[in-house]
């Protein structure tokens, strides 16, 4: 009988040994962020989504104790990268840069993601897009360029971050706009993209801020017009398109997202971390050197957001016919 009250106590005792175990354990785990935690951005270092967010992660430090690590997977219009991306644990560990061209690419073929494949976390920038052109340009305005463009149409060239992103809708909304019809050269990112305009391998190409600062600065490049509505209050020398007699006013935001099903808890926490950092003055000094125009979205509106602008290029891309997926 003894033997047995033994044997009982023992199995009670090994037993509560396991809860206590599998609690603490399940408290560490609790524990978020206990790691590093991985960004990807779908498009070549140097481009204006790259430059956004190594600017951002200069200052992070201050608020997120663990490293936040960017991955470039450029090439593919993205679709690579965001493929790769969907794979990922809905963990907290795995962020997207999730911008304009994360949109457009979706209606202009058939991809794995669309824009509800990623949950949105934060908006952090809203850049209007500018035409920049080589120094030795012929080219003064955006009208020259214009007038150029009809006179010879589909001749002269305008170099974009990638076939069916952002920067690719906008040249193509804009050349509507103005009644004319341009050679559009794609590139794997932004950074290629000035670096063939800075060669002059390209008549003019359209990009958007940071893309093309410090070439501005050093006067490789000239901006002929800005898509806003007003002057840009760190170039007020660039005029608007609308100050030149076309009425045209576009530009790309970029934020994070995380893969669908990541606990909201922690989504919330991302978007804590980085709208501190939006706010610390050492970031706003870094961002207006950089030419970074932050916009702040939080979580729901961010969404609301992301959902308008995919209706926005959608009909787009179906009413100017663009793309396969529409047009089969």
């Amino acid at each position: 009988m003894k033997r047995c009250v033994g044997k009982k106590i023992l199995i009670v005792a090994m037993a509560l040994v396991l809860v206590v175990g599998f609690c603490g354990g399940a408290g560490a785990a609790d524990k978020y962020p206990s790691r590093e935690i991985e960004l990807m951005i779908p498009w070549g270092v140097g481009g204006a989504t790259d430059v956004v967010f190594r600017t951002f992660l200069s200052v992070i430090p201050k608020y997120l104790k663990v490293p936040i690590l960017i991955v470039n997977r450029p090439g593919g219009g993205a679709v690579p990268g965001y493929a790769e991306g969907m794979q990922k644990k809905p963990d907290g560990y795995y962020m997207v840069a999730w911008i304009t061209a994360s949109l457009t690419k979706t209606h202009m073929s058939e991809v794995p993601y669309d824009y509800k494949t990623f949950d949105p976390v934060i908006m952090i920038v809203d850049d209007p897009c500018w035409v920049l052109v080589p120094a030795n340009s012929p080219y003064k305005t955006i009208n020259d360029l214009i007038d150029a463009a009809k006179k010879n149409p589909g001749k002269v060239t305008m170099g974009n971050a990638g076939a069916g992103g952002g920067t690719h809708m906008i040249a193509l909304a804009f050349e509507k706009k103005a009644g004319v019809k341009f050679n559009h050269v794609p590139h794997q990112g932004g950074g290629p993209t000035i670096v063939a305009a800075v060669g002059g391998h390209v008549d003019s190409c359209n990009m958007s801020p940071p893309e093309g600062v410090p070439q501005l600065q050093a006067g490789q490049l000239r901006c002929l017009a800005v898509f806003s509505e007003q002057r840009l209050k760190d170039f007020p020398d660039i005029p608007t398109a609308k100050e030149q007699g076309v009425d045209f006013v576009m530009g790309q935001w970029r934020g994070l997202a995380v893969p669908q099903g990541t606990p909201p808890e922690r989504i919330k926490l991302l978007h804590d971390v980085f709208k501190a950092t939006m706010d610390d003055p050492d970031f706003q000094k870094l961002a207006q050197k950089a030419g970074i125009s932050t916009v702040y979205k939080g979580t729901a509106d961010f969404r609301r957001h992301v959902e308008k602008e995919n209706e926005f290029y959608k009909n787009l891309i179906i009413e100017n016919k663009l793309g396969t997926r529409y047009n089969k």
